[in-house]
């Protein structure tokens, strides 16, 4: 992937499996309160829902993986004043302790988290906005062990989420064109673009927020998200090809998917 000239950020959400059914649930935000909730899905379908942690002060939800492989998934947090991180490990929707991960430099994002050198750890993607540039870091648990630079993504492209696409064992790049809503996927060994191949182009007032294997066919899929109505769809892939659709629950009113 080219080097790349600024790119306005594309919001986030988090989406992981907190009640351990083999389906991924969304976390929801309330900006008002900083209240989270998480929201169990069986594939598109609403089951259910409990509240999980409020986030404290200056802290903002940046992502959620299994930092201490305990097999539920944990909050990962950065400090808008210092770009410290912190995990929240969690017990499906309880906190039930917390550690601070290594503090981000100046100008870079942590952009997901995802196990890019397979070692059972997640690591921490950053991203660059000023430079479109990437960088792992290499984690146990909360600790830094290394760092790999990674391709610099290209103008006018952002994150929507890391995933294996083409189920080669590495977690893969999905990223959207912030003018015309064209996905792209950037397959990965390890750190290393080894290829590319487009994805379908999400709907005008649409964002591809997130990607998990919603129906459990070894694939992942899009989350997409209107912010305007809170309405939720999932585009069904199999690798970069669109094989299906469904709208997914609406949000009540207060409640996004992103922070805000």
């Amino acid at each position: 992937m080219p080097t790349s000239t600024p790119t306005p950020p594309v919001p986030r959400a988090a989406v992981a499996d907190f009640n351990g059914d083999g389906h991924p649930d969304e976390v929801l935000q309330k900006p008002s309160t900083h209240q989270t909730a998480i929201w169990y899905l069986d594939d598109n379908l609403y089951i259910g829902s409990v509240y999980g942690p409020t986030l404290p002060g200056t802290w903002g939800l940046a992502c959620v993986a299994d930092f201490n492989v305990d097999d539920h998934p944990d909050y990962v947090l950065v400090n808008s004043s210092n770009n410290q991180t912190l995990i929240g490990y969690l017990s499906g929707p309880t906190v039930i302790g917390a550690a601070f991960g290594p503090t981000l430099p100046s100008g870079w994002e942590l952009a997901a988290a995802a196990d890019i050198n397979n070692d059972g750890n997640p690591d921490y993607v950053l991203y660059k906005a000023s430079t479109g540039q990437t960088a792992i870091w290499y984690l146990n648990n909360n600790i830094l062990l290394g760092a790999a630079d990674g391709s610099a993504l290209p103008s006018g492209w952002s994150w929507i989420g890391v995933a294996d696409f083409n189920n080669d064992g590495h977690p893969d790049f999905a990223l959207t064109h912030s003018s015309d809503g064209q996905t792209v996927i950037g397959y990965l060994s390890g750190p290393t673009v080894i290829g590319a191949a487009f994805g379908p182009t999400i709907p005008s007032g649409w964002a591809s927020v997130a990607v998990a294997d919603f129906n459990g066919d070894g694939h992942p899929d899009y989350l997409v998200y209107e912010t305007g109505t809170r309405q939720t769809a999932i585009g069904y892939l199999d690798n970069n090809i669109l094989v299906g659709a469904a709208y997914g629950p609406t949000l009540p009113p207060g409640w996004s998917l992103v922070a805000q």
